[in-house]
This record gives structure tokens, C-alpha cells and sequence, in this order.
């Protein structure tokens, strides 16, 4: 391997560095990856490293748990007469959350990483803040779940990934005081973060006039992890460093349906992909509402239809993302967890499904993207 390049100048913000080895500056989910180590020997750049290291990555498990996981029909019904989201916070206990069996399973399924809620609308805030309330530290919970997960994950060389609610990344003068604290907390304290994963451009779109600083909010999050990747969706400022996608939308085999997702993918054209979906289904087949929330009512996809949401994203050299969604106690649904397990031995057998190649078929048993 040669030896790290020398960068002339040195930039926290866009991820370039000066001198350090690889083997002591990249983070532990990107030391064993060997395009990651290439690609900061060559540049210097803690960036192009982790680019290259999620393009290899492949699959992702996301985790979505609020407080609104403390009722059956979770976020997706109406608060019940008289319920308001401080009293749901105000149950939270979480007693069976357990982010070493999470981190376990992802890595037994075949995932290279995790991202997790630190906060989704209604709360509660799941780390230890010292802004946010209320925070889960100070609930009957008593614990930093974001602590938790981030440890876990990297006690297993899996990467961790902020998920970040379109609240916190909104920066307008009413907000961006307190938003910048957030996410200071969220990138000073849990580090080596992977990235960044900003929902909902459609939000974005509709209210353009609430994100007056999202460049600065970018150069905020590359300040606090210079290796952590940020996604935004569609891509919504140009410089994301890779595209989101949910339940197929706007990849390139749907292109013929056209819409605002394609031609932003137009713009990002080589960029990394990620398509995200959900475990529960509101209904079986495919169709209707996908449930990010734990939903008691709900259809748990297979292993065989969780495969085949795989192989689509695959087939389109895109990563995937596969939702589980934690109950109200904090454990996880055993069906979704049989699913993963199921997942984790076919790709043991089979190695991932690959994209597509000149010859018209899959990489091949072993890929990894």
C-alpha cells in the first residue's frame, strides 16, 4: 500500500487532511475496507474514503423508534382522546431496547451498517442533550439509546448513521440556534459517525424558505465528522454525497415514470445510491402503506420478499436500506427478526446479489458491492 498523499493544504470542511496514516486516522468501519484505504492514500480525502467504503458496503438496517412506538398503531393512527406526545414521552421506557442484540443482528444479516432515530417527530430525544426535550436521559428510560447503538456498532466494525428529522436540519432564525446545538451534540459526542441521513426533501421543496443556511449546515456536520457522508434524499443542495431513494423511486429501471426524483438523480449522476424500505407492510404484497414505525396490525415481509427488494436495489448497483422497527418496549418484532436471520444466511451462501453488468447479468455470488 502506498504511502498517504500529502495534501498542501488542510480542510476540515470538505474532508481533506495532511499526512496522517490511514491505518490511524480512518475510523474503524473503514479501516478493513481496502477501496476505502486506496482511496484516502490517494487523496488525502477522509470523503472519498468513506464513498468508497458505503459503494462497498451495499446494505444498511434502519431503525425508527419514537415514543409514538408505545401505541399499537404506532404514528399512523390519531393520537387517542386526551394522549398528547409529552404524556406518551412521559412512558418510555425502552426496557428491552438492547443495541448490542441490534448491532448483532445487522452484522448477522449481512448489513455494514445501521442507521438509527435519534429524534423523529413527537420525540423524545434519544441521547443524552442538554438542549433537547425532553430527552430520554431524563425519562423514565434513563438511558442514551444514541450512545448505546453508535458503541455497539462500532464494538462490531459496522458503520452508524444519524438519522436526522427535517426539524433539525431546518435553519432559519427561529430555529437554527437550537438546531446547530442538536446536531453539535449528535456530531461531537458520538463519534466516528458514518453519516448523515436528512429526511424529507419533499419538505424542502414545499417550504425552501426554512433552509436559508443548509450549506452551513453542511459545512457544520464535515467540521464534526470529517469522514461522515451526507445524504439528503434526492439531493436538494448539490453536494450531497450520495442519493436516497424510497421503495424504488426514481432509479434508473423506473425511469420511464419520470418525476422530480429522476431529474434530480440526473444532476447527482454518479453519485452512490441508496434505496430504503420497510420490513412492515400494511397490507402483504408489496402494496399500500410500508410502515416505518412498529405497527402491532402489521404484515412482516418474508425472507424471500425482503430478498427480492434486495436484488431490485442490487440490480441497479444501488445499496439498500431495510427498515426494522423496534415495539413499544424497545425489543424487536420476532418475525423481523427471523427475516434478518434468514437474509444473513442466504447472503452467507449466496453473497449479496450485484448489479447489473454489460453481459446483462448479477456480479455474482460473493459481491459486496
Amino acid at each position: 500500500m502506498s504511502k498517504p498523499a500529502t495534501v498542501s493544504t488542510s480542510s476540515v470542511a470538505d474532508g481533506t487532511v495532511s499526512r496522517p496514516p490511514a491505518s490511524l486516522l480512518l475510523p474503524p468501519h473503514l479501516a478493513p475496507c481496502a477501496a476505502a484505504v486506496h482511496a484516502y492514500s490517494e487523496t488525502g480525502s477522509l470523503r472519498a474514503a468513506s464513498v468508497e467504503w458505503f459503494r462497498e458496503a451495499a446494505f444498511g438496517l434502519f431503525v425508527h423508534y419514537n415514543n409514538t412506538s408505545l401505541l399499537p398503531g404506532s404514528k399512523y393512527d390519531p393520537l387517542p382522546a386526551g394522549v398528547t406526545f409529552e404524556q406518551l414521552s412521559a412512558r418510555f421506557r425502552a426496557e428491552r431496547f438492547d443495541a448490542d442484540a441490534i448491532a448483532g443482528l445487522a452484522a448477522e444479516a449481512g448489513a455494514r451498517y445501521v442507521c438509527f432515530t435519534p429524534y423523529h417527530g413527537g420525540g423524545p430525544y434519544l441521547w443524552d442533550s442538554a438542549v433537547g426535550e425532553p430527552s430520554s436521559m431524563r425519562l423514565p428510560a434513563g438511558r442514551d439509546l444514541v450512545a448505546e447503538l453508535s458503541a455497539a456498532c462500532a464494538r462490531r466494525g459496522l458503520g452508524y448513521f444519524h438519522y436526522v428529522h427535517f426539524t433539525l436540519s431546518e435553519s432559519h432564525d427561529a430555529v437554527w440556534a437550537r438546531n446547530r446545538a442538536l446536531l453539535t451534540e449528535l456530531g461531537r459526542n458520538y463519534g466516528p459517525v458514518a453519516g448523515w441521513w436528512i429526511d424529507s426533501a419533499p419538505h424542502f421543496h414545499r417550504e425552501p424558505e426554512k433552509y436559508p443556511r443548509l450549506a452551513e449546515t453542511y459545512a457544520l456536520l464535515r467540521t464534526l465528522q470529517p469522514h461522515g457522508l451526507i445524504s439528503f434524499c434526492e439531493g436538494v443542495q448539490g453536494d450531497e454525497d450520495y442519493l436516497t431513494f424510497e421503495h424504488r423511486h426514481g432509479l434508473p429501471e423506473n425511469a420511464e415514470a419520470g418525476g422530480a426524483g429522476c431529474v434530480i438523480a440526473e444532476r447527482h449522476r454518479g453519485k452512490p445510491v441508496e434505496v430504503c424500505t420497510t420490513l412492515q407492510l400494511d397490507q402483504p404484497g408489496g402494496s399500500g402503506w410500508r410502515m416505518w414505525f412498529n405497527v402491532e396490525r402489521a404484515y412482516h415481509r418474508t425472507a424471500d420478499e425482503a430478498w427480492a427488494e434486495l436484488a431490485a436495489a442490487r440490480r441497479q448497483g444501488a445499496n439498500f436500506l431495510l427498515n426494522t422497527a423496534p415495539r413499544a418496549d424497545g425489543s424487536l418484532h420476532p418475525a423481523d427478526v427471523e427475516t434478518l436471520r434468514a437474509l444473513g444466511r442466504r447472503v452467507r451462501a449466496e453473497g449479496l446479489p450485484g448489479p447489473i453488468t454489460d453481459g446483462g447479468e448479477g456480479a455474482g455470488a460473493g459481491n459486496r458491492g
